[in-house]
């Protein structure tokens, strides 16, 4: 059946008795009325040409010296919701004052319902909540929006695109659908050249499943006739226009940029940095494109450093360009940096600048930015890329600690290592704590702590337990030998004891001695009963029937504790008050996650593990280690494929980690077998 023989046939507008019956049905008031809001459907659906030259005679009625007439033609403009969207926005710029003034109030009034009751029921109630939301928060649901499986959010956020008053809220939504025209990628996967050679990006496209969907009929015609510029965006990039009209997005750039520059309400620099790495990425995918990638890009630096500058702004931009392959960027960016920060530039943009060196192949210059970064020595980098030479005469740059919103220099200090860990660069984060903990390796206080604490867990992710467990043992002794010390830090709970007889017993794994490891294992849960990453190396060590009964007494025991925590954090959860309800669902999804990996890992039954995984991601889905105990459930029970995406999930919240990306080769070789010869 084709499209014109699917509609109705079209009846006069004055003898159609459905008209008179949806009309009086809204002029009674009930303009929320499911059937007078089908009704109102219906004959948009069969009269559009009709129905748009009523519109245009409501909307002059906008200007109507009458009371009366100028409420009639607001609640009978509402009926038509947002086929009426595009003529009302025209109105707001009327010669007629009356008219441009009572248009601009229709479409603030949120009064023109978005809401298509054929939507799934998740993509209706993230309407709903976007409906009520702040321009604040609309962002976010914007986000989930394009989140959502099976393309839900599709089209609303093409009527978001069309439809919403706040331009700047309506580019954000278009800008959320151009991502989807980027080719795909696992996060981490391109740093890493041992996880890359592993990788086959055929097989992993495959794996991926591309939506079968053609994104592009829908978009167009989800946009025609909008005259956003939203909406212009989109019908331009789903066009599928060979080749891409670089061009015509430069142009649009330039528009933006005008707006931005002008200080226009219509656009703001966050939005118009996204909407330029858009464009510079998809320039960059054209043939000799690359050049031109980074001429476009080069807009941002002095947009950033042109006020009082951001240095986060400034860190994303630059974390952007590495991840891009474009490290002329970060080295453009840093030799503008004196002008807005002289002698004070923020140390992680010299480690930004150190890894592009590194990545160059330049690892002395790289350890030489590093090292000044680390005693806050400035580093000035000439045209020609090379180094300044220190000058040790010149006065030490004033330390600004309220940069990383920290309290004093350590905390700086331990904020940086954290963002370093975060991307890889351990051994600059082993220095900065090292500096931190120097001289203070056994003392009580919360920095210290915290510091032992990142610092052994970043070696033990690197495998490397003995050098962990070495960081601690002066603390530990400490802890263990004096009840007042103990007492000082027990409020902390960052379980450093229980931790270092951990990274014990894993060394003593690796030298072969089984005893040695149960000993510290033990140890360990004695320490911190819920140590379920000791009961996971008892169970995998060998055992007598003896030996396996006490340590199976110590994990029914965990188990017990766990249950019961949960048990009562779900009746916290439901009886908390609104405000307190994001917390308790953290803690719950805690508890959650720590019983489904001990149980995963040891011979308890894998599907509950993987419910009670599934329902700790459902709580709080953006913890790495979430996806990946769920990840590991899925592959217990054979699910590799879904166990694959489910890691890159966790990869793309921490891209770096060096254990999710030795788990994700291993669903991935898994997942990759059950694919068809010739996938």
């Amino acid at each position: 059946m084709t499209e014109a023989q699917a509609q109705p046939p079209k009846m006069p507008v004055v003898a159609s008795p459905l008209r008179c019956l949806a009309w009086a049905f809204l002029s009674l008031g009930c303009t929320g009325c499911l059937l007078g809001s089908w009704l109102a459907n219906q004959i948009i659906a069969q009269e559009p040409a009709a129905i748009d030259r009523e519109i245009e005679l409501w909307i002059a009625k906008l200007g109507s010296e009458s009371y009366s007439e100028r409420t009639q033609a607001h609640r009978r403009l509402e009926t038509f919701g947002v086929r009426a969207f595009n003529s009302i926005r025209q109105a707001t710029r009327s010669q007629d004052p009356q008219i441009a003034s009572q248009a601009r109030f229709l479409l603030q009034s949120n009064h023109l319902q978005w809401l298509w009751n054929n939507e799934p029921f998740e993509t209706r109630k993230l309407i709903q909540d976007y409906n009520v939301a702040q321009a604040a928060e609309k962002e976010k649901l914007i986000r989930d929006l394009n989140a959502l499986g099976n393309n839900h959010g599709v089209a609303a956020l093409c009527r978001i695109s069309c439809f919403e008053t706040d331009e700047v809220v309506s580019k954000l939504a278009a800008l959320e659908l151009l991502q989807r025209l980027d080719p795909r990628k696992i996060p981490g996967v391109d740093s890493n050249p041992a996880l890359r050679d592993a990788i086959d990006p055929k097989i992993v496209q495959a794996l991926l499943d591309a939506p079968e969907e053609d994104l592009a009929a829908l978009v167009l015609n989800a946009t025609e006739g909008a005259n956003s510029r939203a909406a212009g965006w989109l019908r331009l990039a789903f066009s599928k226009t060979e080749p891409w009209p670089a061009e015509d997005w430069i142009k649009l750039l330039d528009q933006e940029q005008e707006l931005l520059e002008n200080s226009s309400p219509e656009t703001r620099l966050n939005l118009f940095v996204a909407m330029t790495t858009w464009v510079a990425q998809k320039a960059k995918s054209l043939p000799e494109g690359r050049s031109l990638a980074v001429q476009i890009a080069k807009r941002i630096p002095p947009l950033l450093l042109s006020s009082e500058p951001d240095p986060d702004k400034l860190v994303s931009f630059a974390e952007w360009a590495i991840q891009s392959d474009l490290p002329e960027l970060v080295q453009d960016q840093y030799r503008q940096l004196p002008k807005q920060f002289p002698e004070t530039v923020p140390p992680i943009l010299h480690y930004l600048l150190a890894e592009i060196f590194a990545q160059q192949g330049k690892q002395e210059v790289a350890d030489l930015i590093a090292k000044n970064a680390l005693e806050r020595k400035p580093v000035l980098l000439n045209p020609d890329l090379s180094l300044e030479p220190f000058d040790a005469n010149r006065p030490a740059a004033p330390q600004n600690p309220l940069l990383f919103r920290s309290v004093n220099f350590n905390s700086e200090r331990a904020f940086l290592a954290q963002m370093l860990i975060k991307r890889g660069s351990y051994a600059w984060a082993q220095a900065e704590l090292s500096k931190i903990l120097e001289g203070q390796e056994d003392s009580p206080d919360n920095l210290t702590i915290l510091s032992l604490y990142s610092l052994s867990q970043m070696l033990h992710e690197q495998d490397l337990d003995q050098d962990a467990a070495n960081v601690l043992e002066k603390w530990v002794n400490r802890y263990e030998n004096e009840k007042l010390f103990r007492m000082q830090v027990e409020e902390y709970n960052f379980d450093i004891p229980s931790n270092y007889y951990l990274y014990r017993g894993n060394q003593h794994v690796k030298e072969g001695n089984a005893e040695k490891a149960r000993e510290a294992y033990f140890q360990s849960i004695d320490l911190a009963e819920e140590s379920v990453d000791a009961l996971i190396g008892l169970a995998r060590l060998n055992e007598t029937p003896e030996q396996k009964r006490r340590r199976q007494t110590a994990q029914d025991k965990t188990v017990g504790s766990l249950r019961n925590q949960i048990e009562d954090m779900d009746r916290a959860l439901r009886l908390a008050n609104p405000m307190f309800q994001t917390i308790e669902k953290r803690r719950l999804a805690n508890s959650l996650n720590t019983l489904a990996w001990l149980m995963i890992n040891t011979d308890s039954d894998p599907q509950e593990a993987l419910l009670l995984s599934r329902r700790s991601c459902s709580l709080v889905p953006d913890q790495s280690a979430y996806q990946d105990t769920l990840a590991h459930c899925l592959e217990k029970n054979q699910k590799y494929r879904e166990a694959f995406r489910t890691q890159i999930k966790a990869l793309t919240l921490e891209p770096h980690q060096l254990s999710l990306q030795r788990a994700l080769v291993r669903f991935y070789e898994k997942a990759a077998k059950e694919l068809p010869a010739n996938p």
